[in-house]
């Protein structure tokens, strides 16, 4: 009897330590809790804390498919691909038919920009099951990028009947169908995108320039690879004492793509002084686009130089020849001009401008750095109410935020802070800052700008603020 006991009172004791060791040592949370946690430690850009939830993870689970794959999801957020496809392949080796794996690898091709294979996994998994929303707006979002537009908006269609209340499905149904898509289609003509658009832009200056600048303008798709563009400008010029001047310009550009690689722009049109004096204005340019983002351009134009009241006095014009480079990412971009020009006043003038940008954070918000820099030269320093130095030159860095709400508002908010100098002055402190706001409302658009300078103009002045807005609409 007492042996009978003391075993029930050794039991209780084991059960009463088992539940303390319990209540000391709460279970590890489950494999879907650590992903969603480390999704969030990379929203947050804190990838230290993202990979190492999952490597713990791994430690008490080792092998883990969905922990593999949230790893090769980070290595592609660090830009180690060629390890995460490592990872995947391995995963994929295991399981072979492994949803998810497919669709992590087909997102990963998608990144390398290998469409081919990416597009092809997509397909194998819908296929398989015509109903993976993901494997549909990954399809979807390839083909957009290929400019494959037709075949992008089939299989928005298809995918729109499983799923009619997808939101990112109904992003790209208005990012792919304008309101004439529906009577092109009926009609079997391609898609066509038009947009018309007004603008106002105040600006004044500390030499007492004046200047509103009214411009109107309509951009037409007349076919699949042939576009014009008809647009107006006013500008109102004053200064205290004098009463405003009006010049009046208006141009119409065709363009005309050649293919992927190249493009052909030109455009013509008249100008019409203060004096009711008219000239005409036109261009013509040649756009490279060897590789994605990248674009190359060049060519002539004619155009008037109106900066302020005392210029417009002298009826001017301005030709020449002119180059660009340019490269936009996602997360950088380079900008760089050269321009060539001859003055109807006799004056000649060499140009260049050149800016980099790079940023990093999310679509929602981002923060970023630069460098701009910008040189002109004059061959006469002449009295005409443009700014023509000897030489100038000015070296800016650049910073800024980038905000974004949706589909809804956009908004970029940069400063730059340097030094400039123009001849035969020294350098001096200069600097700039720009507000961007971009509103956007089913088809209509509303831009709303400011701008401050602390550097030098086109006027001649050191000092300056602009203040612009926008309203367009897309048809």
């Amino acid at each position: 009897m007492k042996t009978t006991i003391l075993a029930i009172a050794v039991w209780f004791s084991l059960l009463a330590g088992t539940a303390r060791a319990g209540e000391q040592q709460p279970a590890a949370p489950p494999v879907s809790q650590i992903i969603a946690q480390s999704d969030e430690a990379l929203e947050q850009r804190d990838v230290n804390k993202a990979m190492a939830l999952v490597r713990d993870a791994l430690a008490r689970h080792p092998g883990d498919e969905r922990l593999v794959l949230q790893q090769a999801r980070i290595f592609v957020y660090q830009k180690r691909d060629t390890q995460a496809l490592e990872l995947v392949n391995g995963a994929l080796k295991k399981n072979p038919g492994s949803r998810d794996a497919k669709l992590t690898l087909a997102q990963l091709y998608g990144y390398r920009d290998d469409y081919k294979k990416s597009d092809s996994l997509y397909r194998e998994l819908l296929a398989a099951n015509p109903g993976d929303e993901a494997a549909a707006v990954g399809l979807i979002h390839n083909l957009v990028l290929e400019d494959k537009r037709e075949l992008a908006r089939q299989e928005l269609q298809k995918a729109l009947q499983l799923h009619a209340n997808s939101l990112r499905l109904q992003q790209y149904n208005d990012y792919l169908q304008p309101v004439t898509a529906m009577a092109s289609q009926e009609s079997g003509s391609p898609e066509l995108f038009h947009r018309i658009q007004a603008g106002e832009t105040f600006f004044t200056d500390n030499a007492g320039n004046r200047a509103l600048y009214s411009s109107q303008g309509v951009s037409y798709d007349l076919a699949r690879n042939f576009s014009t563009r008809f647009r107006m400008d006013e500008s109102s010029l004053w200064k205290t004492g004098f009463q405003p001047v009006t010049v009046l310009s208006g141009t119409e550009e065709l363009r005309m793509s050649l293919g992927k690689y190249f493009a052909v722009r030109g455009s013509g049109g008249g100008v019409r002084f203060a004096d009711a004096s008219s000239e005409a204005v036109y261009s013509g340019d040649l756009d490279i686009f060897p590789l994605r983002g990248l674009l190359l351009s060049g060519g002539y134009s004619r155009f008037p130089i109106v900066p302020t009241f005392d210029a417009a006095q002298f009826d001017l014009l301005a030709g020449g020849w002119h180059g660009r480079a340019g490269y936009h990412a996602h997360d950088f971009s380079f900008d760089g001009s050269v321009f060539f020009t001859h003055y109807s006043d006799g004056n000649n003038a060499e140009r260049e401008y050149g800016e980099l940008m790079k940023w990093f954070g999310s679509g929602t918000f981002s923060f970023g750095g630069g460098y701009a820099v910008r040189h002109i030269h004059f061959q006469q320093q002449l009295a005409n109410g443009y700014f023509s130095p000897g030489q100038y030159w000015s070296h800016l860095g650049e910073a800024g935020v980038r905000v974004r709400a949706g589909r809804v508002y956009r908004g970029e908010f940069l400063g730059y802070l340097g030094a400039e100098r123009a001849d035969p002055t020294g350098y001096n402190g200069a600097g700039e800052a720009l507000l961007r706001n971009e509103f956007f409302i089913r088809r209509w658009e509303l831009d709303l700008n400011y701008s401050h300078f602390h550097l030098a103009q086109a006027t001649g002045a050191f000092h300056a603020d602009m203040i612009s807005g926008a309203l367009g609409f897309r048809f």
